[in-house]
């Protein structure tokens, strides 16, 4: 998303790009020990992205120095991507939440759509410099990346919505639920499986969220239900996007794979005419003009930093995934969420009591719970297929 998001192409958090990648993790680990490469001497990382399959040779170095070189160059740039997509990620949901409530910002929608003009301006401007590659918009294109692009508007509205009227505190624990809504699409539409230890950091998130609720003082309905319908748009929006991207890197005019910069442009530059039916809708034309915040300076420096964030986020979250996996991804951005969600209650002095306090904390620990147990459990699935390998390498000798 707040974490979403303004520009984000996802989630507030992002999740929602890459949240459906976790359910992969177990099959590229799978396919690394099958692949003839596990064998040779030399070992070849398998890192599955949104969009391809990238690869690095991981050679000694008195083998290769240049092989070393571009590992080197591969772990920083996985640092700084890393770096940048913290960052940039909790300073949107800090900005969003003051714009939205200190400022009394009413206009939601208009800044929504500021925010993905001011994504577009920059992704031209980093074309036009020479600095990424676009692939152009076409009918066929905007065809099959439309319907995307509702689900990510609807996604960022609702966060904004529920941003405005639940702490920052309760937001971060109920973004939790976008990964049982997740995996149960993924188990009702694709028939996936999960150990029972999932099944258990997801019964300790929907626990967390029930107490959280019941001991918040600041709790209304109104708010909880705009968070949950993020949830469910967060989750379409991971579990079609994949799918999208398939299909729309076959109508580019070379059948390449989308890079990040495209998707950032897809998702913004169509979401613009959709934001600007909501300014309609609710009346924001004239209101607009009406906002006392709109003429105050710090406002207008919050809301150019929350579209540069959002600008930022959307392109390395992209980025940091495609460099590591999206386990990985999913581990940095739940001890994120602790970070914000302390950083929240702190700097905009929610009222907490113990109860609410320990809730918050055991949502926030099944969540980064998860991805810990991803790992082990991809991690099993390497080996018994790695194991097998061996014992169909030996019959044929």
């Amino acid at each position: 998303m707040t974490h979403g998001l303004s520009s984000k192409c996802s989630d507030p958090d992002f999740e929602a790009t890459t949240a459906r990648q976790h359910a992969y993790d177990v099959e590229a680990a799978a396919k690394q020990h099958r692949s003839p490469a596990a064998a040779a001497p030399n070992v070849t990382v398998h890192i599955h992205s949104s969009s391809q399959e990238r690869s690095w040779s991981l050679a000694p170095p008195s083998l290769s120095s240049i092989k070393d070189r571009s590992r080197i160059t591969a772990s920083t740039a996985a640092i700084l991507a890393g770096v940048m997509y913290s960052i940039s990620s909790a300073a949107l949901t800090l900005l969003n939440k003051k714009v939205l409530v200190h400022y009394d910002y009413t206009a939601v929608h208009a800044l929504l759509c500021f925010h993905c003009l001011l994504a577009v301006v920059l992704v031209q401007g980093c074309r036009l410099a020479g600095w990424a590659q676009v692939e152009p918009l076409s009918i066929e294109i905007i065809r099959l990346w439309m319907p995307v692009n509702c689900i990510f508007v609807a996604m960022l509205a609702t966060n904004f919505y529920a941003l405005k009227l639940v702490g920052v505190g309760m937001v971060s624990v109920l973004k939790n639920l976008s990964n049982l809504f997740i995996i149960c699409g993924d188990y009702v539409l694709f028939g996936r499986t999960y150990s029972w230890h999932v099944w258990v950091c997801l019964v300790l998130m929907a626990g967390s969220v029930v107490a959280g609720g019941a001991t918040d003082v600041q709790f209304t309905w109104h708010g909880y239900a705009w968070q949950m319908a993020n949830n469910v748009f967060t989750a379409g929006y991971a579990l079609y996007l994949s799918r999208v991207t398939e299909r729309v890197s076959s109508a580019t005019p070379e059948h390449k794979p989308l890079n990040q910069m495209s998707m950032c442009y897809y998702n913004n530059m169509l979401s613009i005419p959709l934001t600007l039916v909501l300014v309609l809708l609710h009346g924001e034309v004239w209101g607009f003009w009406q906002q006392q915040a709109l003429y105050q300076p710090s406002f207008q420096l919050l809301a150019v930093l929350g579209g540069l964030f959002g600008f930022v986020l959307s392109f390395s979250s992209i980025w940091f995934v495609s460099l590591t996996t999206a386990t990985f991804y999913s581990l940095v951005g739940s001890f994120n969420k602790v970070t914000v969600a302390a950083a929240g209650i702190i700097y905009f002095n929610e009222q907490s009591g113990v109860r609410n306090l320990a809730s918050i904390a055991a949502g926030l620990l099944a969540g980064t719970l998860l991805p810990f147990i991803k790992m082990r459990t991809a991690h099993k699935a390497a080996e018994k297929a790695k194991a097998a390998a061996g014992r169909v390498a030996g019959g044929k000798s």
